[in-house]
């Protein structure tokens, strides 16, 4: 853990600072500040999870209960809380309030999970697990904890086994995109595409899927492969720029500037202020030459060097 937090502050300047600093100055004032609005104080709740501050973590855990009510996010919220302090009796308390009131709440499930294999029964923690991922196939944090269980014995083929039976049900998507991924790093190019296009069908086209899928084929060196999926899925409004320029990293290492300022363009024309600065910066990396070549009129090219075409690379 860091001696030293960054963070934005109201200006919107990133400051590092001890944490010691952080937690007498900033903690309070930004509790205080978001005390009685529930988004930010969620998000706010968040950040103080991750930056492990477990005592401001459940006043404003506590807090969050009062404005949203006993709801399921909020308890499997306050019981991740205790388990960071850990205090786990506390944090199975609140899960089994979150299991009676919502018994298909696959996040409680596995955060008892998680308790189990703290407490060292592996066993239950496993079957726990299991069941969480029954109730609710898409989950990360259970989907990675799954899979890690697997992979640290080596049993790589009923990992296998068992994602197609969690990718079953219509709704699961996730345990599709984990085959494609280990597809791919089994050099079964086929097999990840087919996986990879079931889990964006199955979770209806979702930009965070296809972010994620379009980011493995690009670091795998599948453009062409990359190219077929964003031409199919790929919108210019998309929340995030990352597909975007995934698609446009591809066009580029296939020596297809014009195409890649195409889909450049559409991001600019179609993004926030936001977006729009950061594919400013991204046509900033691109060889001049490049882009002057793809903007020239037709039958009048200029010829790219080597060395440009190579600098594509450094762009994923």
């Amino acid at each position: 853990m860091s001696d030293f937090i960054e963070f934005t502050n109201e200006h919107g300047q990133r400051v590092e600072m001890s944490r010691e600093e952080y937690e007498k100055k900033v903690i309070p004032h930004n509790l205080k500040l978001y005390w009685d609005e529930r988004e930010p104080l969620r998000q706010y709740a968040m950040e103080l999870v991750r930056d492990q501050f477990p005592k401001h973590a459940a006043k404003a855990a506590d807090r969050l209960l009062e404005l949203y009510g006993r709801i399921e996010p909020a308890l499997n919220f306050r019981a991740i809380v205790h388990m960071q302090a850990g205090e786990l009796e506390q944090a199975k308390r609140v899960l089994a309030e979150c299991i009676t009131q919502f018994p298909e709440s696959g996040g409680a499930y596995s955060n008892l999970a998680k308790i189990f294999a703290l407490e060292g029964d592996e066993q239950k923690a496993f079957e726990t697990l299991q069941a969480s991922l029954v109730l609710d196939p898409n989950q990360e944090n259970g989907l990675d904890m799954y899979v890690q269980s697997f992979l640290q014995f080596d049993k790589r083929a009923e990992l296998y086994a068992d994602l197609q039976k969690l990718g079953e049900p219509e709704h699961a998507w996730r345990p599709h995109l984990l085959l494609g991924k280990f597809s791919l790093q089994d050099g079964n190019l086929l097999a990840a595409m087919q996986s990879f296009q079931e889990a964006i069908k199955r979770s209806n086209e979702n930009e965070q899927v296809l972010m994620n899928v379009t980011g493995e084929l690009g670091q795998a060196g599948y453009v062409y492969q990359l190219i077929q999926i964003a031409e199919q899925y790929w919108k210019p409004d998309f929340e995030y720029p990352y597909t975007g320029f995934n698609f446009a990293s591809a066009y580029l290492a296939t020596e297809q500037a014009d195409k890649a300022l195409g889909v450049l363009q559409q991001m600019r024309d179609n993004g926030s202020d936001q977006i729009r600065a950061m594919v400013e910066q991204f046509v900033a990396r691109i060889p001049e030459e490049i882009v002057q070549q793809a903007a020239a009129p037709a039958g009048n090219p200029e010829t790219a060097t080597e060395t440009a075409k190579k600098s594509w690379w450094k762009i994923w």
